[in-house]
């Protein structure tokens, strides 16, 4: 609705739950998700440029901002 009403680009980033039927101990069922609604100009590269340079922000900053974490998980 965001982008009818002429927003160019609309993210969010928001708790998303899934009924999923498993019979295991450890399964995904409930995460954050990152979604993202963009018009392109041109061609549909322009969606996948922008998801590229989202990802290599996202884990540049993780790497800079949350280094202590990260040393933790990777003990």
């Amino acid at each position: 609705m965001a982008i009818c009403g002429d927003l160019q680009r609309v993210f969010e980033i928001g708790p998303v739950f899934r009924a999923e039927n498993s019979n295991t101990n450890r399964h995904l069922c409930e995460f954050t998700g990152l979604d993202l609604e963009m018009e392109f100009n041109n061609h549909y590269f322009e969606v996948l440029d922008l998801i590229g340079e989202l990802m290599v922000y996202l884990f540049k900053t993780m790497k800079t901002r949350h280094a202590r974490e990260l040393s933790v998980i990777n003990e």
